[in-house]
């Protein structure tokens, strides 16, 4: 995936008609990308950076996770929370599969 400086103005939200700088994400190899963890590296990033401008009550909405959004408000690794949730799959994966019809 590449990123792409971008310069745009809003139609519409809190910063309509405001000249915003940002990046377009380009999928280089859909086969590759892994969108969740992308996400979860900007988050976190973004927390680094952007520390008392970074609004963690908004993520709550698309994580729908509070594990998640609490290691992410900590300041966890994206690794770390990565593993967080390779757990949680690991763990639905073994209950799931009882009630599989075809493997």
């Amino acid at each position: 995936m590449r990123f792409v400086p971008v310069r745009f103005k809003p139609k519409a939200s809190v910063f309509k008609d405001e000249d915003l700088g940002g990046v377009n994400i380009v999928i280089t190899d859909r086969s590759q990308f892994r969108s969740v963890s992308t996400g979860i590296e900007i988050a976190s990033a973004l927390r680094k950076l952007y520390p008392t401008e970074w609004n963690v009550e908004r993520y709550g909405r698309l994580l729908v996770n509070g594990e998640i959004l609490a290691a992410l408000t900590r300041g966890d690794s994206p690794e770390a929370i990565e593993k967080m949730w390779k757990v949680g799959i690991t763990n639905f994966d073994g209950r799931r599969a009882s009630y599989l019809l075809y493997k």
